[in-house]
């Protein structure tokens, strides 16, 4: 599979993965050929983007059904000239999505997936952790706006500072087909809302404690964008009980 058929993948597994949270109507269904037109054009003007490689134009946002002032950016960063290798994901990756907030070219709120083609090591994954921190923390400083939260409060959705102003980092292997469509895999949903999580809580009688575990670096747990406290529901189907749910939470 080559890298245009890579990127061409990487939508439709996308697409399917996010729809549930965000407005994926903006993602038409395009051909390898027409992302390879994508791929091949030239890099955005502005320098902050450029900086991110080739494949720029590949990159789209998408709106948070519930808060559209809430968007998602992806990024294809580092990515070769077709028939070329790609060189080496660095820390300095970081530096220039940091420059994205600081610079104001994203809103502060917002999140980003950035899709590499290179292998993500313990060195670059302690790398974005800490960024995630970083951001976190500078998102402590100050408020949400004021928007996102007349959104949330006009949809009944409480979702917390930790799930906004995120960077989810993927090796693009991991997007070129979606796991969750696997017949041996139950439907997963995540739930973030803290009154949805109380209420589940007290009717399965329990506290987070004795919930089992997802990993934050479990795959499941990225495509759901899951931050630490958050649920990973998992409908399963039994020939003796039909459907049933049953939780973890995730670390």
């Amino acid at each position: 599979m080559n890298i245009v058929e890579k990127v061409t993948k990487t939508r439709s597994t996308l697409k399917d993965i996010l729809s549930n949270e965000w407005d994926t109507s903006v993602m038409p269904e395009l051909s390898n050929i027409e992302v390879e037109k994508l791929y091949t054009l030239p890099s955005s003007k502005n320098k902050q983007i450029a900086q991110f490689g080739v494949a720029s134009a590949c990159n789209f946002s998408l709106k948070h059904k519930l808060v559209p002032s809430y968007r998602l950016h992806v990024i294809y960063y580092n990515f070769p000239e077709i028939g070329k290798s790609s060189s080496k994901v660095t820390k300095s990756s970081c530096d220039k999505i940091e420059a994205l907030y600081s610079s104001e070219i994203i809103s502060p709120h917002d999140s980003i997936i950035m899709i590499i083609n290179d292998i993500i090591s313990e060195s670059l994954q302690s790398s974005f952790d800490n960024l995630n921190v970083k951001l976190q923390n500078d998102l402590e400083n100050d408020n949400l706006d004021e928007k996102v939260i007349s959104e949330m409060k006009k949809n009944k959705l409480s979702l917390e500072k930790k799930h906004f102003r995120t960077v989810t980092l993927f090796n693009i292997n991991n997007l070129t087909n979606n796991v969750m469509e696997h017949r041996l895999v139950p439907q997963q949903t995540a739930i973030r809302d803290r009154q949805e999580i109380k209420t589940i809580l007290e009717e399965n009688n329990c506290n987070t404690k004795q919930l089992p575990i997802i990993l934050k670096y479990d795959i499941i747990s990225k495509y759901l964008r899951l931050s630490p406290g958050d649920l990973c529901k998992i409908t399963r189907k039994s020939i003796k009980t039909g459907e049933y749910d049953f939780y973890r939470i995730c670390h």
